[in-house]
């Protein structure tokens, strides 16, 4: 049947297309216009991806709708060299590496400039909270940035600009496994007199991804599930089985919201973006050792509220731009671990953090090709960092104190730590004028902050067009970033304790990862070099090697015996600056845009290769040889899009390996000449193949691959007006 469907779209697409001409036509733009839009991320300034002094990639509103993106989950799948080992990590749902570097805080998220993932490094979930429905562009900036924007910015910035006028839309979609979403975005003018009247807009969306019952189509993975589980039965840590088991139907739902207001007047801008994710707390781990219940869910939240002003000297020679904001995130109180190191009872977790940002830059020509920008920053952060199990569900409108929380197995009380500190940045950025068809670019930050100390963020870069030709550019870049050490990391602690009535505290504890408040921040020393070659202006090569080094890497590790809260503990842990790790590669690109037969095609393919080395093993996350493809092809009112994705073995935190494996997509859209309807059809998997991602973690309860989805289609519709 799923052929039959596959085979028969293909078939009557062209034909419908044949009966309809005149509509939609997604090829008015020349390749050179699809990929090098002007983009604000690399520099503060409008430039063109192939003049930046940054890898950098742009993806317009046709690329977007031609290809189907709804979230930025979705546009890493064909990013290059982007990875994403979906449900993959109870905290994260999926994880992200850039480069072979892994981790989602390692990314800083924008939303028109402003910063939307998490200042203080808090857990960042990945998933459809990050909408696309009223994209005007998603800007992609490869390596290190903290040049610019800082802490963080440690192998990418992702900016997304979105729509502040035009037409307004609704659209739902549906599909297998109960996979849904609703959105509208609405703009208007408030008033007419004036070119520069104020404006407003109004972005939401709400989703719930896939829910596939995995047990019936990884049988051999969920065996536990399927059998034992049925009568109760569970696992502890330590092997031995337990019974009495409460028994639910599987339940890893995946839930988000996306909310975006904007209010122009004039020179002044105010907004808000709100976000919220949930999903289920045992991904990634083994079914006998976790419960997948409905009750067990992991969720976050934040929003952004912002202000930015923009002042023009008279002549134009100068710009100063203002932009104040107020950053809130937490972890759900819902949010709660069923596992075995719980007992299978629930273990509630959270935490929060409020950050206060000032951001002052100014603009200016300081002589003719010779632009400079000087930027100021400050920040306040408070933060209660993620917590220790804990018995019931935190109040968050009462002291921590107040809520006689214990450690497991115990009658101690849980240490909450609350930090508050400040960082102040200043950067530099200088454009030397041209000089034999060639533009040298400086960039020099330095922050101070009052937990971790002072740092320095270099960056470099040489774009040289030989003899001034637009068809060839190549590029040298070198630069610096750090990662501030966030406090899940400086002040993350877990275990549990049991009785001990022969030990002077009356308890024992076999294992407790403890705090370390002296972490040193993470830096990153990036080298790569980029050629671009138009052979015509439809078809372009490009070529881009790279080579990363990060010294003082933050890792669990053990430091032995020792005590905690006055208990002898045989086994402490915590989190360390130690080792290094060297990630390397290179991604050859091609990218098209032609027309035959009365079609327009639109191809487009990458191979990476990608390794290192992490404390002298093989890198996690991370697949030697990647190759992403597909093409767009359009006639009248139909666009179809078939892509698929081949990644070599994954390698899992533990060392072990994930097979290989090759997935297929399609997506087609169908739009009426006025483009007032539309409506899309996606068929993902569509051959249907049983494959893992890599799982989060190296712990032995950890799945050694993470199962993915089977085939599935989704249908959704948009109205404009």
């Amino acid at each position: 049947m799923r052929k039959l469907l596959v085979a028969t779209l293909l078939c009557a697409a062209p034909a419908a297309a044949q009966e309809s001409p005149g509509g939609l036509d997604f090829f008015q733009s020349s390749l050179g216009d699809i990929l090098d839009t002007p983009l604000l991320a690399a520099s503060y300034a409008p430039e063109r991806p192939s003049d930046a002094a940054a890898a950098a990639y742009v993806l317009n509103s046709e690329t977007l709708a031609k290809r189907g993106y709804a979230t930025l989950a979705d546009l890493f799948d064909d990013m290059p060299q982007f990875q994403i080992q979906r449900n993959s990590d109870a905290r994260r749902l999926n994880l992200v590496s850039v480069r072979g570097i892994p981790n989602n805080e390692r990314l800083v998220i924008l939303y028109d400039g402003i910063r939307v993932s998490p200042p203080t490094g808090d857990l960042l979930a990945i998933s459809g909270q990050y909408s696309l429905r009223n994209a005007e562009r998603v800007e992609v900036v490869l390596g290190p940035m903290s040049s610019v924007y800082g802490a963080d910015a440690f192998s990418g910035v992702i900016n997304v600009v979105t729509r502040a006028a035009g037409v307004s839309a609704a659209g739902l979609s549906y599909g297998s496994f109960d996979g849904r979403s609703a959105g509208f975005s609405a703009m208007t003018h408030l008033s007419t007199k004036s070119r520069g009247a104020p404006s407003a807009s109004l972005t939401y969306e709400t989703s719930g991804a896939p829910s596939p019952r995995l047990p019936e189509y990884y049988e051999e993975d969920f065996s536990w599930f399927n059998n034992q589980y049925q009568s109760g039965q569970a696992k502890l840590p330590d092997g031995s089985v337990v019974g009495g088991v409460p028994v639910t139907r599987y339940d890893a739902a995946t839930k988000s919201s996306f909310l975006q207001a904007r209010l122009n007047v004039g020179e002044v801008e105010l907004g808000l973006v709100k976000m919220d994710e949930e999903h289920s707390s045992s991904t990634g781990v083994k079914p006998e050792l976790t419960l997948y219940s409905k009750d067990a869910r992991f969720g976050t939240g934040a929003w952004t509220v912002y202000g930015r002003h923009s002042y023009a000297s008279p002549a134009e020679t100068w710009r100063l731009n203002t932009v104040l904001s107020y950053f809130d995130y937490d972890i759900s109180p819902e949010s709660r671990f069923i596992n075995s190191y719980s007992g299978y009872d629930d273990a509630y977790k959270y935490a929060c953090s409020r950050t206060a940002y000032l951001e002052q830059t100014l603009s200016l020509q300081a002589a003719e090709d010779f632009p400079v920008l000087l930027g100021f920053t400050h920040q306040e952060n408070s933060v209660l960092p993620y917590t220790a199990d804990l018995g019931h569900k935190f109040d968050t409108t009462a002291s921590p104190l107040s809520q006689n929380f214990v450690y497991n197995g115990s009658t101690i009380p849980v240490d909450f730590h609350s930090l508050s500190y400040s960082n102040t940045g200043a950067f530099l950025r200088l454009q030397l004028p041209r000089l034999w068809h060639a533009t040298l670019s400086l960039g020099l930050r330095y922050d101070s902050n009052t937990a971790y100390g002072e740092t320095w963020n270099p960056r470099a870069g040489l774009v040289w067009r030989p003899g001034g030709s637009e068809r060839t550019v190549v590029k040298a870049l070198y630069g610096e970033a750090y990662l501030a050490p966030s406090p899940f990391y400086t002040h993350k602690h877990f275990g549990s304790f049991v009785s001990s009535p022969s030990a002077p505290s009356g308890y024992h504890s076999f294992f407790f990862h403890v705090p370390n408040d002296s972490l040193k921040p993470e830096k990153l020393r990036s080298a790569e070099v980029s050629l671009a070659h138009d052979f015509s202006p439809n078809f372009r090569l490009s070529l881009n090697p790279y080579y990363n080094k990060v010294r003082d890497l933050i890792q669990d590790v053990i430091v032995g015996p020792g005590t905690f809260h006055g208990v002898e503990v045989d086994t402490l842990e915590r989190a360390e600056n130690s080792g290094t790790m060297e990630t390397y590669g290179a991604t050859a690109k091609v990218d098209a845009v032609f027309r035959a037969a009365g079609w327009g095609f639109e191809p487009w393919a990458a191979y990476t290769h990608s390794e290192g080395r992490l404390a002298g093993d093989p890198i996690p996350f991370n697949s030697r040889h990647v190759i992403q493809a597909g093409f767009s092809a359009a006639r009248g009112r139909w666009v179809l899009t078939p892509k698929a994705v081949y990644r070599s073995y994954t390698r899992n935190q533990d060392g072990g390996r994930v097979a290989p494996y090759t997935v297929a997509d399609l997506y087609v859209n169908y739009s009426r000449s006025s483009a007032a309807f539309s409506a899309w059809l996606k068929l993902k998997n569509i051959f249907d193949r049983r494959y893992y991602n890599a799982a989060y973690g190296g712990g032995t309860d950890h799945l050694a691959g993470a199962p993915q989805t089977p085939f599935e289609v989704s249908a959704g519709m948009s109205f404009k007006f």
